[in-house]
């Protein structure tokens, strides 16, 4: 499995253990049926930067997670625990051993910066099922341990 799907799947599954049972958690953005509260975690963006001296690049990931809430204080409780949380760095496990559970083998990290959470406005005229929207963006690299 290449670097980049195993930094999807520890996302995810590092994103589905920091929520409340109730929530449901999606890799990608969710389409058809919304059973709310939904988390979403898509990767937007993968650039290669400029890492060292001569030709070496550092992956850079851009991702959004996308909430889905019943009312204001779900959507406005999950948006602040997702976001401190994203203060610390996100474990990375190797997934071609195993998935969880048990645990596999953690291989690295991924750094976390530039946090930045905001509301989306949901327009009662446009939707059938009235629903409270956030969006969470955020950079990582990544790092061997």
């Amino acid at each position: 499995m290449e670097i980049n799907r195993i930094q999807d799947l520890s996302i995810f599954y590092w994103l589905d253990s920091i929520v409340p049972s109730i929530v449901t958690v999606v890799d990608g953005f969710p389409t058809g049926d919304l059973e709310l509260p939904t988390v979403s975690i898509t990767p937007l963006e993968l650039r290669g930067l400029p890492f060292e001296l001569g030709g070496c690049e550092q992956d850079r990931f851009f991702w959004r997670i996308d909430i889905f809430a019943k009312h204001v204080a779900q959507r406005d409780e999950l948006a602040y625990m997702i976001f401190n949380a994203l203060e610390q760095n996100i474990p990375v496990y190797d997934y071609d051993v195993g998935f969880p559970p048990p645990v596999p083998p953690r291989i690295g990290t991924l750094l976390v910066e530039k946090r930045f959470v905001q509301p989306v406005h949901v327009f009662r005229e446009l939707v059938e099922k009235l629903y409270w929207r956030s969006g969470i963006t955020f950079f990582t690299t990544y790092q061997l341990i």
